[in-house]
């Protein structure tokens, strides 16, 4: 099984040997299961902005502390990103693979298709309930999981992803966070004031989540 995953990820490891070479990623220490983890530069986060065609202060940051914590939550957001996306394998590369390896390769095929593409998606995003998208004042949401994918009926969707190192009353604060960003609301270029979001369901949605 080392052979088989040697072989199969030799492509990656050497791509992200080549973004280490020229400055766009570090090595980030491993995973508790053993992975290895590479963090992107700001050149390399730069770089990705342009792939992904995103606005430099949209294409996220550095985790922190991942080496010393083992990369726990932030390989618990990308594994929920993937469950959302559910990318279909390819049964060519699984050829030859054990049975139940390419049994569970053909099961993901047969499956119903995720939500969006990896364009779809943006992680630690700040919602400011005050100051600017740059610069959201304390207290403001941080939304571990923002989706938009209008072609999948689904406009807009935040996910916060915990790994049970949390109290509750933490995690029920956060829903407080998200309806004080909901109520808020701006002026338009006439100076008439609006909501940011299109109407309070989705507040009312979340005060009854904080309260249950």
């Amino acid at each position: 099984m080392a052979l088989r995953k040697e072989a199969r990820t030799a492509s990656h490891r050497g791509a992200a040997n080549d973004l280490r070479r020229h400055g766009l990623s570090v090595d980030g220490g491993r995973t508790r299961g053993g992975e290895e983890v590479r963090l992107l530069t700001a050149a390399g986060l730069a770089a990705a902005a342009i792939d992904l065609d995103r606005e430099p202060e949209e294409r996220g940051g550095m985790p922190k502390s991942v080496g010393r914590s083992g990369a726990s939550h932030p390989m618990t957001v990308n594994e929920t990103v993937n469950a959302l996306i559910r990318p279909k394998p390819d049964l060519d590369l699984v050829a030859g693979e054990p049975a139940e390896a390419v049994a569970a390769a053909q099961a993901a095929v047969d499956a119903p298709k995720g939500i969006g593409t990896i364009t779809s998606y943006a992680t630690e995003v700040a919602l400011p309930v005050k100051g600017t998208w740059k610069n959201p004042a304390i207290g403001s949401a941080r939304a571990d999981v923002v989706v938009i994918a209008p072609d999948d009926d689904v406009p807009l969707l935040f996910f916060e992803v915990d790994n049970c190192t949390e109290e509750v009353v933490l995690i029920a604060a956060k829903f407080d966070k998200y309806a004080r960003f909901f109520k808020r609301k701006e002026k338009d270029t006439e100076g008439i004031e609006i909501c940011e979001r299109r109407n309070d369901s989705e507040t009312e949605f979340l005060v009854r989540l904080a309260r249950s």
